[in-house]
């Protein structure tokens, strides 16, 4: 599988669980949370200086509002 039909899939794949969650599937967003957790901890890690106990907190934030409001999201 090429590196763009690999990219595609997990999109389709993010999409699909971005739905069910939307539906209150509790396990589709936590597979999402651990799909990228880490990627958006790095980024929180840097904006926050390399403070990982800021970007902990940040990244549970981010994550605890995404969950809150998944419903309205509209993929844009």
């Amino acid at each position: 599988m090429t590196s763009w039909a690999a990219d595609s899939a997990s999109h389709d794949e993010d999409s699909d669980l971005v739905g069910r969650a939307a539906r209150g599937d509790r396990a589709a967003f936590e597979k999402l949370y651990r799909r990228h957790r880490d990627r958006v901890y790095g980024l929180l890690w840097r904006l926050a200086g390399g403070d990982a106990a800021l970007a902990e907190d940040l990244l549970q934030e981010a994550f605890v509002r995404a969950f809150s409001s998944i419903k309205r999201f509209q993929g844009k």
